[in-house]
């Protein structure tokens, strides 16, 4: 990609990010702009697993409320250079519950175009069962399946997009919950500091009222105590 291309992509994110703020000062009720902040490290190396754990802030209401703040741990188990086996757990606390979620996913890598590791581009589907549970006896389950696109501009960043629906059901709901999709960046400053960057935008089907949307900017900092990994990691947004 060349860098009128990369230019006129932040350009659009911006574009995009001002039509949000103004048009949620129209219709309030029909459009939140969040913000997601995270804290993240990650461990693994030369054998074919990792770990990471990440803290994680998110905050609603035109980024006035802190909405919900969560501890998630996940274990990535790498059989091959295409597939991952990903289980996690998170434990959120909210206003009104404490949340729990386990969650079991596998993460396809397809490796596109030609550069200087043999490609300069990655194709990530992510497909995830989730079983969602509180400190109040309600149960509930979803799917997942994210699609991510990563293009190596640089070797200090990349750029791409992804977008996927999850589908919930439960004794409340059933039906897909919300759609979430955007560009992503991602600046490599060395082996150990990383920054992503993904002005996402979503949809969420709340019923019976229908649809409700949201500019939702995602910004999480990354530690990387070993990055010598036997096979290239996935790159791809756990949301």
């Amino acid at each position: 990609m060349k860098r009128a291309s990369l230019t006129k992509t932040i350009a659009l994110s911006l574009f995009m990010l001002a039509c949000a703020s103004t048009y949620s000062q129209n219709e309030i009720d029909r459009w939140d702009n969040w913000l997601i902040l995270g804290n993240k490290i990650v461990f693994g190396g030369d054998k074919d697993y990792r770990h990471s754990h990440e803290l994680q802030w998110r905050v609603d209401n035109n980024m006035q409320n802190l909405d919900q703040w969560f501890y998630e741990g996940v274990f990535t188990y790498t059989p091959n250079k295409n597939w991952e086996v990903v289980p996690d757990f998170r434990a959120s606390v909210q206003s009104d519950r404490l949340d729990f979620r386990l969650g079991l996913g596998a993460v396809n890598k397809q490796y596109l175009g030609s550069g200087e590791n043999g490609f300069n581009s990655q194709f990530v589907t992510q497909t995830k069962y989730q079983l969602d549970f509180d400190n109040k006896n309600n149960v509930r389950h979803g799917i997942r399946i994210v699609f991510s696109y990563n293009y190596i501009y640089s070797k200090k960043l990349l750029i791409g997009g992804l977008v996927g629906p999850f589908y919930r059901w439960s004794e409340n709901f059933t039906g897909i919950e919300f759609i979430r999709g955007g560009p992503t960046f991602t600046y490599i400053f060395d082996e150990i500091h990383t920054i992503a960057f993904a002005p996402l935008f979503g949809a969420g089907n709340i019923k019976p009222n229908g649809w409700a949307y949201s500019f939702t900017p995602m910004i999480s900092i990354i530690f990387r105590v070993n990055k010598d990994y036997k096979y290239i990691p996935a790159k791809y947004i756990n949301f």
